[in-house]
């Protein structure tokens, strides 16, 4: 496996801004900041790899950008323009994908009521439901009848290997049962099996539920059953290989930082792929459908902040704060913040403070740049995935976005 080091991360991030430098700073000089940038050439880029390598491996291959990451409407629009159909969680963001014209809808969530499946049943023609239980089986059901609605939906399963993620879904070894249960139902049409696991560095998660979904289902389906079996949505989790660090503390000295070692999207296509060749092919005819969230809206959006002050050669003010991410994820995470005022390859040592009064409130512990100066403009790159969705207004108010031109 292809593995990238600290350098070679570093510097990929940084180029791609840099050559982007003028835009950021024609922006800038417009707008004041801080602000977020929505970046279609990034975002066109991550859809294109994503898809070009996983219909290299996998043929009747589908992709579904997953909402919840990043609703901004520009990033959602973008990915049904791709050809890409949507994957969301709420009525709020089915509603959101509608608005967007999506055609293609995959509606999951765990513990979906009553009057959300009636609103979904309304949008059959352009949704497919993955189901989380028994209780959502009979109740779907059941509405289906009373509405003579007819929709195709999906079941998600776990294995005891998935850990916390087996709050989702029915457990493997229930499986039969689940397709016996819901053929009861004569409006529902139970095609599609779904399984997901967030953030997996390797390609293990995925290699291991196919395997074990394929022996179960051999094992314990009729072949009648099996040829019902038309999809499998082996869910996102894909890492981009460029985007990111960890920060690594020891006591109160100055923090270090390491980059993860992720690995390629083609690789995990490629396992993914010669994964279902092996397992899936010699017993089932199915479409394959992915719902990736964080590799392709990642580096779809940045942040733009300018410096406020300079307390001395280790702290300096930022005029924003990590409000405009939800939570204090640079205590942990680490980007490399690149200074395109004084743009410069060179990494420097200096906390980089937000302006909000807490002091969870930092951007980070280093930047790239010649110097530093009050009214600098600092780019916080790659911040699409779960930042501008969980962005609150907590002292100061959540900033506008604006396309890069």
């Amino acid at each position: 496996m292809v593995q990238y080091t600290k350098l070679e991360n570093l510097l990929l991030i940084v180029k791609k801004i840099l050559l982007k430098k003028d835009k950021f700073l024609n922006l800038a000089n417009k707008t004041p900041t801080p602000f977020y940038v929505y970046d279609q050439e990034g975002m066109d880029e991550s859809i294109e790899s994503f898809v070009a390598s996983f219909q290299r491996h996998i043929p009747n291959f589908q992709s579904y950008y997953a909402v919840k990451l990043n609703h901004y409407p520009l990033i959602v629009s973008r990915a049904v323009e791709k050809g890409m159909g949507l994957d969301v969680a709420s009525i709020r963001e089915l509603n959101i994908a509608l608005k967007a014209g999506a055609e293609k809808i995959v509606y999951y969530s765990p513990a979906k009521s009553g009057n959300d499946l009636k609103y979904v049943l309304k949008h059959a023609d352009k949704v497919r439901i993955h189901i989380d239980s028994f209780n959502e089986l009979h109740l779907l059901g059941k509405l289906t009848s009373k509405l003579k609605i007819k929709i195709e939906v999906g079941i998600r399963i776990h294995t005891p290997a998935h850990g916390l993620w087996t709050k989702y879904g029915i457990p493997l070894q229930s499986l039969r049962k689940f397709w016996e249960e819901a053929s009861k139902y004569p409006f529902l049409k139970l095609n599609g099996i779904h399984f997901h696991q967030s953030r997996n560095k390797t390609v293990s998660f995925y290699v291991n539920t196919i395997r074990d979904l394929a022996n179960y289902l051999k094992e314990n389906f009729t072949s009648d059953q099996l040829k019902s079996v038309a999809l499998v949505d082996f869910g996102g989790g894909f890492e981009h290989c460029e985007s990111e660090g960890v920060i690594v503390r020891k006591g109160l000295h100055w923090p270090k930082y390491k980059i993860s070692k992720n690995i390629t999207i083609e690789e995990y296509a490629r396992a993914i792929g010669n994964s279902i060749k092996k397992c899936f092919d010699p017993i089932i005819n199915a479409t394959y459908l992915s719902e990736p969230g964080r590799y392709i809206c990642n580096n779809a959006m940045h942040i733009v902040l300018s410096v406020s002050d300079i307390k001395d050669k280790e702290n300096c003010i930022l005029n924003g704060g990590i409000n405009m991410v939800g939570w204090q994820r640079f205590e942990k995470e680490y980007f490399p913040l690149v200074n395109i005022t004084h743009p410069s390859k060179t990494e420097r040592k200096c906390r980089m403070w937000g302006n909000l009064c807490t002091t969870w409130d930092v951007w980070g512990y280093y930047y790239h740049g010649s110097r530093l100066q009050e009214k600098d403009v600092i780019v916080v790159p790659c911040q699409g995935a779960l930042t501008y969705s969980l962005a609150q207004a907590f002292i100061n108010d959540i900033p506008a976005v604006y396309k890069l031109k």
